[in-house]
């Protein structure tokens, strides 16, 4: 129903975001080739990062064929995070490093309500939350030691586990699951310190639109950004 409502620019954005996707996979699988078994520097650590959620809802109301309402939504939440990586040198003096981070605990990533007035219809406010879950980032870094140290630039794919909440007044009140993919683009700088090393990141977060429907065709869209500003501590052995 999305690519009606949406038309060329949704089917563009789509086939963006699936282009990108294969080129951080291949980025995913070429990393990983580059690691020997026998020579890898292993890494742990905690994150918290400052995210910028930019996040666009829209809503299809009674099934009427047309976007009733758009809004667009800003927040900014801090997001603890654990990671560890793998790390190996490369043959040109550089270093790729394959890792993973989880967030520990859920989040409610977007709360939104509309009201809902028609002449001879159904009014009230219309509600629904989006909570997420089980947030896990796979990613790779590429980069090189300029003037002491360690400059990269990052892409990863994102998974969470996602659950909706949805109240309308002209339908039955739904909840459900739905899966939450996205993309991870970023630049960083790391440095050793004397019990480990601290490193600083900035990404850009892309989330696949997440779509709900109540039980009258009612369709309620997300499409969720953030900018991410992320501080690590760690240590390598």
């Amino acid at each position: 129903m999305e690519n009606l409502l949406l038309g060329p620019c949704y089917i563009t954005t789509i086939t963006y975001k699936v282009n990108m996707k294969k080129l951080i996979i291949a980025i995913l699988g070429f990393t990983l080739v580059c690691f020997s078994s026998n020579a890898f520097e292993r890494k742990f650590g905690f994150s918290a990062s400052m995210a910028m959620l930019d996040t666009t809802v829209t809503d299809d109301i009674d099934s009427n064929g047309s976007i009733d309402t758009t809004k667009d939504i800003s927040n900014d939440v801090i997001i603890p995070s654990l990671f560890v990586e793998f790390a190996t040198d490369l043959p040109n003096g550089g270093k790729a490093s394959f890792g993973v981070d989880y967030i520990p605990m859920s989040a409610e990533l977007e709360s939104r309500s509309v009201t809902q007035n028609e002449d001879g219809g159904t009014n009230g406010t219309n509600s629904g939350t989006l909570d997420a879950s089980n947030h896990v980032t796979a990613y790779v870094t590429l980069g090189g030691d300029v003037a002491g140290n360690h400059v990269f630039a990052l892409a990863g794919m994102m998974y969470a586990e996602g659950e909706y909440d949805l109240k309308s007044v002209s339908s039955t009140n739904r909840t459900g699951d739905v899966i939450i993919q996205g993309t991870k683009l970023g630049i960083g700088i790391e440095r050793d310190m004397a019990e480990g090393f601290m490193r600083v990141v900035l990404s850009d977060n892309d989330y696949d639109p997440v779509s709900a429907t109540t039980s009258n065709a009612t369709q309620v869209t997300a499409d969720i950004d953030s900018t991410n500003l992320t501080v690590s501590f760690g240590r390598s052995f």
